[in-house]
């Protein structure tokens, strides 16, 4: 039997509603961070192009040894708004999969994404972590109240929560430029 891991996304209270597209510089050229499809890489580029931390994690991922595929997606059977659903490796290379559910605006749907993000560059600093079972270890050791004491697979850090709220404050600023 398989197991599923799922980074539940905690409730944060800014909601922005602008999704006020921003024009990037150069074409963001993406080789290990992966959207699945047309919308999730317009959604990324955006993101990248008006919020400073979403483009550190674009970066970091992009430098890393990691195949990041960012879809949209249900997690806990719609109970959760994004997760990290699978992580595994084929001995050469980690693959990281991430779901995002789409009921919500743009900017929203950013800051989700960087959430997401932020939990695929803790995989990718930590070496070891190469499936299921060691990606678990890893947010038993940084992950936050029931996941860290084991009473759930459901796993959250505390620098996610961080980075969404972050994104979120940098896209109404970019907004409203």
């Amino acid at each position: 039997m398989a197991k599923t891991l799922l980074f539940a996304l905690g409730w944060i209270a800014v909601v922005v509603m602008s999704s006020t597209p921003a024009v990037a510089q150069q074409p963001l050229q993406l080789t290990r961070l992966k959207p699945a499809d047309s919308e999730m890489r317009r959604l990324l580029v955006d993101g990248h192009a008006r919020s400073r931390a979403m483009r550190d994690l674009v970066n970091e991922l992009e430098a890393g040894d990691a195949i990041v595929v960012v879809q949209f997606g249900t997690c806990g059977n719609g109970r959760v708004r994004s997760c990290v659903s699978n992580v595994s490796s084929d001995r050469r290379t980690r693959h990281i999969r991430i779901k995002v559910n789409t009921r919500t605006t743009d900017d929203r749907l950013i800051a989700t994404i960087a959430h997401e993000l932020q939990h695929a560059a803790e995989i990718v600093r930590s070496q070891e972590t190469i499936d299921v079972e060691t990606t678990l270890a890893l947010y038993r050791r940084i992950g936050t109240r029931n996941c860290r004491t084991g009473l759930t697979d459901k796993c959250e850090t505390e620098a996610a929560v961080q980075v969404e709220a972050l994104v979120n404050r940098e896209l109404f600023q970019a907004s409203v430029r």
